[in-house]
């Protein structure tokens, strides 16, 4: 992978970073998902074979990955409080079904 493949490659993984920021603000949480496994895969070659950032590069390529990791926080944020929904959910559902069962025995 060449450096303009690499930048390009943050670049990328930016521009889809917001694009999952927008998902999990509108609670689009397949398509968030969907988005975070593109970036995920577009990351991968850079995880698997890292490859020297060159001086002219590394400021730009620092900024995108702080931004990256700055907008990720935020994501984290807003799903988490989409994860406690849900495990309030599945625990209303797994009461309901003990009680249930308890008076099935009846």
């Amino acid at each position: 992978m060449d450096q303009a493949q690499i930048l390009a490659t943050y670049s990328a993984a930016w521009s889809t970073t917001q694009q999952m920021l927008e998902a999990a603000q509108t609670e689009q949480w397949d398509h968030m998902i969907e988005l975070e496994q593109g970036r995920d895969a577009l990351m991968a070659p850079l995880m698997q074979a890292p490859v020297p950032i060159e001086p002219q590069n590394s400021a730009e390529i620092s900024v995108l990955i702080r931004n990256i990791l700055v907008v990720d926080q935020k994501i984290q944020g807003l799903t988490r409080v989409w994860m406690d929904e849900i495990s309030g959910v599945l625990n209303s559902v797994q009461v309901e079904k003990k009680l249930l069962k308890a008076y099935e025995a009846f």
